[in-house]
């Protein structure tokens, strides 16, 4: 019964979503609600799905780890379109270097099945899985991790598996090419 309100919940706000595109014209969003939410920092209730977006793109801009990965996955989902090619996998990293366990593993799954002009890359896969098996605030999320290393690693060789793991240790600062 539960599950089925649920779905009917979800399905009610689906059909009640803007176009495709809709989210670009950020002119149109409430600017003195947006304003306000982010002046005072209180989350607020969204009027629109485009409100909600416009707050995040706001937020992602301004470096917030938790808005990109939020806007990354509305468009891993197909909720949200990406403005540029690469967008999705670029807010995905930003918010996996700031430390969002949550952003390291979709970019690990990115990364282990590919995804759209990406092809699978299993070091940096076996990476962000690494890193978030050791850092994840949830032992869900930890445990979950930890299972993806172990499935990985019989499909790399030592040396590869070396690799990620060193780069799982090191900060972004250390692990990016100067």
């Amino acid at each position: 019964m539960r599950l089925g309100l649920f779905c009917l919940a979800c399905a009610a706000a689906v059909a009640g979503w803007a176009q495709p595109g809709g989210t670009e014209d950020t002119a149109r969003a409430s600017a003195s609600a947006q304003a306000t939410l982010l002046s005072d920092g209180i989350l607020g209730v969204w009027q629109s799905f485009d409100e909600a977006v416009a707050w995040f793109r706001a937020r992602a801009a301004a470096g917030d780890a938790g808005a990109q990965y939020e806007l990354a996955h509305l468009q891993f989902v197909g909720l949200l379109p990406q403005r540029t090619a690469g967008e999705m996998l670029g807010l995905l990293t930003m918010a996996a270097e700031a430390g969002n366990d949550q952003a390291e593993i979709l970019l690990a799954r990115t990364r282990e099945f590919g995804f759209e002009d990406a092809p699978p890359d299993l070091v940096q896969a076996l990476k962000w899985y690494a890193r978030a098996a050791a850092t994840a605030d949830t032992p869900d999320l930890r445990a979950a991790a930890a299972e993806a290393c172990e499935r990985l690693r019989p499909h790399l060789s030592a040396p590869q598996i070396a690799e990620a793991e060193t780069l799982a240790s090191l900060s972004w600062s250390q692990a990016r090419p100067q």
